[in-house]
């Protein structure tokens, strides 16, 4: 039974939408992939001689290396949580043949564990318990340590897919952790608690010790099990119907009553809020508003104002970005109702564009805080949040009537390149890059304040001329609706 699941999942990898995708963005990943890779293996192997640099006067480097693992492993549990998926095989189409549901659920975790998350981390553990356990602690530990580290990397693993899972169900206890994750770095960014010597206390003794080297493997365990009863419990048909009626339940009765643009608005919000990908798109975005802590504060970056403008637009238009790529394709399943409606195209398009903004400012709101490291922060996320509202606003509208590849909102975000081709890739030039370029301009003769102004005004003049923008966009939308509706005709 497994070597048929087994085959089932090639099969299924083999007739993904990825395999389909122009050889362009397979190039363009397999790069990318080879880049993270490279560097995880390259930071890994040199791990030892960095630490020593920074560390002169250290006797052993693992109780250093320790003292750092839980940040790293709480950036990891957030990735995956955002990132990783249980997209092994799908469970409900097994639920009404003749298989044993543990056998499948067993499979669907075990499976699991191939992934590129659990490969990056070997890259740290492999050279380490090679180069320096054995020195430092002796052969023996050589052995125990890194099937230690490798049962913390699965815990991870596993409670990331808990946690995902129980997201579908429980709204609160993403927030919830979200909480506890803010409150634990605030912690120990005004020095309540320490979490380096915490991360030390805790893993540390797995190198000195061999019975503690167990812990994890029995917590690994543990969670392995919470996960297979709640994943068995999940197999049943009655399940999936009650997710998929709570998951229409989204009301914005406030837009509605406001006439046919309010009408179009609530459509859009309910689309996202129902939806799985583009569900995954706004929690991200929550997310990446703490992006800016990683380089404010930092002076590596203090007086980096170009690499700033680079947070700024990202942190102001995250959501913005990642749902404007694909404004039309989001409704690529009922387009030809879409074409056939009597509606205004105008009404059409200013909901999409007022959505956009929407997100914008509530972006921008996020990110006031950071005043809290210069005023030069508020200066910065201001001027950028006016461009992405004015410029790259009618940029995304423009930019939707040549994408026609359909996209399956029931699919996650993460690692789904559906619907995506070269426009995608192109488009990040006169979002980000041509900004960039023009603060340069100003940053040369050392006038970073008036490159601020210049975006700022060319985000003023953008707002003052959106109706233009839109009609033009139109414009280009009707030139090619048969065209994308042919595209988006095309399912996998």
């Amino acid at each position: 039974m497994y070597l048929t699941l087994f085959r089932h999942r090639w099969q299924k990898t083999l007739r993904s939408t990825f395999f389909r995708q122009g050889w362009g963005v397979k190039i363009l990943l397999f790069l990318v992939a080879v880049y993270f890779l490279a560097s995880f293996g390259f930071l890994g192997y040199f791990m030892k001689e960095i630490l020593q640099d920074a560390f002169k006067d250290a006797e052993k480097l693992t109780p250093i290396f320790s003292s750092g693992l839980l940040f790293y492993l709480l950036a990891d549990l957030v990735m995956r949580f955002f990132l990783q998926d249980l997209n092994v095989i799908t469970v409900q189409h097994y639920l009404t043949q003749p298989i044993s549901k543990k056998k499948v659920v067993h499979f669907l975790l075990q499976s699991s564990v191939f992934n590129f998350f659990n490969l990056l981390p070997l890259l740290f553990i492999v050279p380490w318990a090679i180069r320096v356990i054995p020195e430092e602690y002796g052969l023996t530990h050589q052995i125990v340590w890194p099937i230690s580290m490798l049962a913390v990397v699965f815990i991870n693993h596993y409670l990331a897919i808990y946690l995902k899972r129980v997201l579908a169900i429980k709204a609160k206890i993403f927030w919830a952790i979200t909480a506890l994750l803010g409150a634990l770095y605030a912690a120990h960014y005004f020095e309540l608690i320490d979490l380096t010597a915490l991360s030390k206390a805790v893993y540390l003794p797995l190198a000195q010790n061999h019975i503690l080297g167990l812990w994890p493997i029995g917590l690994m365990i543990l969670v392995y099990l919470v996960n297979y009863r709640f994943l068995l419990e999940m197999t049943h048909l009655d399940r999936w119907s009650t997710k998929a009626k709570e998951a229409s339940a989204f009301r914005f009765s406030f837009l509605e009553e406001r006439g046919p643009l309010g009408l179009m608005m609530a459509n859009e919000l309910k689309l996202i809020t129902r939806n799985r990908r583009t569900k995954t798109a706004l929690y991200m975005s929550g997310f990446f508003a703490l992006y800016g802590l990683i380089f404010y504060g930092n002076e590596t970056y203090a007086d980096n104002y170009t690499w700033l403008m680079f947070v700024g637009i990202f942190m102001t238009g995250i959501f913005m970005i990642n749902y404007g790529q694909f404004l039309v394709s989001w409704e690529s399943a009922y387009f030809d109702g879409i074409l056939t409606r009597a509606y205004s195209m105008e009404e059409f398009y200013r909901a999409k564009y007022y959505l956009m903004i929407l997100s914008c400012v509530v972006m921008y709101l996020l990110t006031l805080p950071y005043i809290y490291f210069g005023v030069h922060a508020f200066y910065i996320n201001t001027a950028t949040f006016l461009y992405n509202i004015g410029i790259n606003t009618a940029v995304l509208l423009f930019a939707s009537t040549y994408n026609k590849k359909p996209v399956d909102l029931s699919k996650g975000s993460a690692f789904n390149y559906q619907g995506t081709g070269a426009a995608q890739f192109v488009i990040v030039i006169p979002l980000m890059v041509v900004p960039l370029l023009a603060f340069q301009g100003f940053k040369i003769f050392d006038l970073e304040y008036y490159g601020l102004a210049f975006l700022a005004l060319l985000g003023v003049v953008g707002l003052a001329t959106h109706k233009i923008f839109i009609r033009e966009t139109i414009k280009n939308f009707k030139e090619k609706k048969y065209i994308n509706a042919a595209g988006y005709r095309e399912r996998d």
